[in-house]
């Protein structure tokens, strides 16, 4: 996942109105024995992501972290 961000970040398009850059919050978790469903591990990484986003956004952040 920190790949993946420090790539988008890097990426820059030229424009009429000057450059655009871009970034990325991502929440990242794992499945877990005691996961009833898939809904369980989305719920992780949703609260990850806005807790990425909190802490200044383009970072990653695992559920562990939060």
């Amino acid at each position: 996942a920190e790949r993946i961000r420090a790539a988008i970040a890097d990426i820059s398009v030229d424009t009429e109105i000057g450059a655009l850059s871009f970034t990325t919050s991502i929440g990242v978790t794992q499945a877990r024995d005691g996961d009833d469903s898939i809904e369980d591990a989305l719920s992780r990484a949703d609260k990850a992501l806005y807790a990425a986003k909190e802490q200044g956004r383009n970072r990653v952040i695992s559920d562990v972290d939060i």
